[in-house]
C-alpha cells in the first residue's frame, strides 16, 4: 500500500505534538497557584486536541494553497432610463433619444380608372365667429388632433405641444435648431402613443402621454394616420410610407408626390398627389389613382364613411368605389392646410383665402358650403381638428383657438 507524502508528514506532526505539546491553556494551573502535576489521561486529551486543531489548519492551509483557488466576483450595474418629462410652457422639455430601425422596401401595383368626377358650384356665405384663444408657443403648429388622454396635441417644428381643454399647455422638445423645416402632421396610434413626422430631419417621431419621445429614421412627409392593419401610414415623397409601433418601415413608390393621408372607411389608406389625384393604397401596397378637377391638399374620413378632400380652388368627397363630387372653395385664390369631420356631422377645413382673413370652412353632407372668419392673425391657419370637448380647434400662428360649430 502506497502512502501519501502528504500524510507520512502528518503522521510526525502528530507525533510531535503528542510527546512534547504543553497542557491546553484550560488545564493549566492559576497564576500564583501551587504547580502540581495533572493526570496524565488530561494531559493526553488535550495534546490530542491540539494535534486535532493543527491538522484542520494544515488540511485548510493545503487547499488554500492549491493552483485551482476559485475566485467569485459580482459584476453589475446599474440601469438609469432617460425620460423626456417637458416643462409647462414656456420651458421646453428634454431631447429625445434617436433609434435606429430598419428599412425594407416593397413593389407596388398601379391602376387608373377613368372616372369623370362631378363639380356642383354653390355660394358661400361668411359668418363671423366667436373664438376661445390660447398661447402655445413660438413655433407654427401644422398638425393637430385629439389624444388618448382627453387632451390636444399639437407639432411644430421644434416641439409637441399637449393642450387641455381648458387651455393649459406643456411642451416637449425634440429638435434642437431653428433650421428645421416642416410642416408636420400627428395622429393617434394603435398603441394608444401619439406618432408624428418630421418633415426636415426624417424621422418619425412617437410621444407617449407622459411626454417620452422616440424617433425613428424614415423619409417622412407632411402627414400621418393610423391604417386599419395596426401600423401608421404616412406621405414620403412620391411615395407611401408604413411604419408599425414598433419602428419597422416600408415604403411604397407611387406615380406623384404625396400630400396628405387619411383611413378609409373601406380599411385603405387614402392620399393627394399634386398631379391633381386622389390616390387609394391597400395594406399590401397596391396603389390605385382616382383623377379630381380641384387639385387637393388636405384629406381625411367623413362622418358619412367617404373620404372629403379641399384644395385651393375647391373641395369634394370620394366613395371607397372612387364616385367623385366636388365644389368650388369660397376662394379660389387661397389654400388649405387642415381638414377634419366636424362633431356636428359636417367636414370643417382651415383655409387661408388670398383676403387675409382666419377663415374656416363647413361643408354639409350635401356639400352646401358656408364660411366663417376668426381671430384674425393674418390668414394663416395651419391645422383643424375636433377636439375631446366637442370643439372645434385651429392652430394658427403659435396659438390654438377653439370654437363650437353654429347650429346655422
Amino acid at each position: 500500500m502506497n502512502r501519501d507524502p502528504f500524510d507520512e508528514h502528518l503522521s510526525w506532526e502528530l507525533r510531535s505534538l503528542v510527546e512534547d505539546a504543553d497542557p491546553p491553556p484550560t488545564l493549566r494551573p492559576a497564576t500564583g497557584g501551587r504547580l502540581g502535576r495533572l493526570p496524565r489521561p488530561m494531559i493526553l486529551v488535550g495534546s490530542v486536541a491540539a494535534a486535532i486543531a493543527v491538522m484542520v489548519a494544515l488540511l485548510v492551509s493545503a487547499s488554500s494553497g492549491s493552483s485551482n483557488r476559485q475566485h467569485v466576483a459580482s459584476e453589475g450595474g446599474t440601469t438609469t432610463p432617460t425620460t423626456d418629462q417637458g416643462a409647462m410652457v414656456p420651458v421646453p422639455g428634454g431631447q429625445a433619444t434617436p433609434t435606429t430601425t430598419p428599412t425594407p422596401t416593397s413593389t407596388t401595383a398601379h391602376t387608373t380608372p377613368s372616372t369623370k368626377p362631378s363639380t356642383t358650384t354653390t355660394t358661400t356665405p361668411s359668418h363671423k365667429l366667436t373664438a376661445t384663444e390660447y398661447a402655445v408657443g413660438d413655433w407654427s403648429y401644422w398638425g393637430m388632433t385629439a389624444g388618448p388622454d382627453g387632451n390636444l396635441w399639437a407639432v411644430s417644428t421644434m416641439d409637441v405641444a399637449r393642450i387641455t381643454p381648458t387651455g393649459a399647455v406643456t411642451r416637449f422638445s425634440f429638435h434642437p435648431s431653428t433650421s428645421y423645416s416642416g410642416p408636420d402632421g400627428i395622429t393617434v396610434g394603435p398603441d394608444g402613443n401619439l406618432w408624428f413626422t418630421e418633415y426636415g430631419p426624417g424621422k418619425i417621431g412617437r410621444i407617449t402621454p407622459s411626454g417620452q419621445i422616440t424617433e425613428y429614421p424614415a423619409a417622412a412627409g407632411f402627414s400621418i394616420a393610423a391604417g386599419s392593419d395596426g401600423a401608421l401610414w404616412f406621405g414620403s415623397g412620391q411615395g407611401v410610407g408604413r411604419i408599425t409601433t414598433s419602428g419597422a418601415v416600408t415604403h411604397f413608390a407611387t406615380p406623384a408626390q404625396v400630400g396628405s393621408v387619411t383611413r378609409g372607411s373601406d380599411g385603405n389608406v387614402w392620399f393627394t398627389e399634386d398631379t391633381s389625384k386622389i390616390g387609394r393604397i391597400t395594406p399590401q401596397g397596391a396603389v390605385t389613382e382616382f383623377p379630381v378637377q380641384h387639385k387637393p391638399n388636405a384629406v381625411t374620413l367623413g362622418p358619412d364613411g367617404n373620404v372629403w378632400f379641399f384644395g385651393g380652388s375647391g373641395a369634394g368627397r370620394i366613395t371607397p368605389a372612387g364616385q367623385v363630387k366636388e365644389v368650388d372653395s369660397p376662394d379660389g385664390n387661397g389654400w388649405s392646410s387642415g381638414i377634419t369631420a366636424g362633431p356636428d356631422g359636417n367636414v370643417w377645413f382651415a383655409s387661408s383665402p388670398s383676403t387675409g382673413d382666419d377663415t374656416v370652412v363647413r361643408l354639409t353632407p350635401n356639400l352646401d358650403v358656408t364660411a366663417f372668419t376668426l381671430n384674425s392673425h393674418g390668414g394663416n391657419l395651419q391645422a383643424i381638428t375636433t377636439g375631446p370637448d366637442r370643439n372645434l380647434w385651429v392652430a394658427v400662428n403659435g396659438t390654438a383657438e377653439k370654437f363650437s360649430p353654429p347650429t346655422s
